[in-house]
């Protein structure tokens, strides 16, 4: 099983390394991390680039078109679809993982029917995680939103769900609330889902790339 950690950066340059560093010190070196700079005008890139060189596991793609979060990380992930053996981790370019096991949490969940996995983490002004089970009948639109952070998915799930399920009634891909519009439909055509109860997320509500979260 390869773990393909998918990561979307908007001037995101002071946080990158905290993130990269958070994996390489992962206990399971088996990983790899796609760093997409959205046309950031701090030195995203640059820092992109200098990581990519430093480390193999480690690969940068640079828009040169505004794509928000969702479309990002859906045409990156749909890269692997065809691949059975892999399961996308998302983690935005601003937060980091804060458990050195994590790489090794997720590959020993998905077992069997797992096709979801997610855990729960720590939002860095207070420790809360929202994060929390649900039960595997119940419809995930249905429900309380459970599944935020850290968000993993089996990459061949996506051939059961069309672009138009993460776009708007005008066609536009959706630019907020991106956590949702992904998971739940991943959650929805899974056979099997997973909440795991260890702390795997750092969750920077007090970002230094977004200045003003509250609009």
């Amino acid at each position: 099983m390869k773990i393909v950690f998918i990561s979307p950066c908007f001037n995101a340059s002071r946080n990158i390394p905290q993130l990269v560093k958070s994996l390489q010190d992962q206990d399971d070196p088996e990983w790899s991390l796609i760093l997409i700079d959205d046309m950031s005008s701090d030195k995203t890139v640059e820092v992109i680039e200098r990581f990519s060189r430093k480390d193999h596991r480690i690969s940068g793609i640079i828009n040169t078109e505004k794509k928000f979060a969702l479309r990002n990380i859906v045409e990156t992930a749909r890269d692997f679809e065809n691949d059975k053996d892999v399961v996308i981790a998302v983690v935005d370019g601003d937060d980091f993982i804060c458990n050195s096991r994590t790489v090794t949490i997720l590959k020993n969940n998905y077992k069997d029917k797992i096709d979801c996995v997610w855990t729960a983490h720590r939002w860095d002004i207070n420790g809360m995680n929202i994060s929390k089970p649900i039960p595997e009948k119940v419809d995930p639109y249905q429900w309380p939103w459970s599944s935020s952070h850290l968000r993993t998915f089996r990459s061949n799930l996506l051939l059961q769900i069309p672009d138009s399920n993460f776009k708007n009634t005008f066609g536009t891909w959706f630019e907020r609330g991106y956590d949702q519009a992904l998971m739940l439909p991943v959650i929805k055509v899974s056979r099997e889902h997973k909440y795991v109860n260890e702390v795997c997320y750092q969750y920077n509500i007090n970002s230094v790339s977004v200045n003003d979260r509250d609009w």
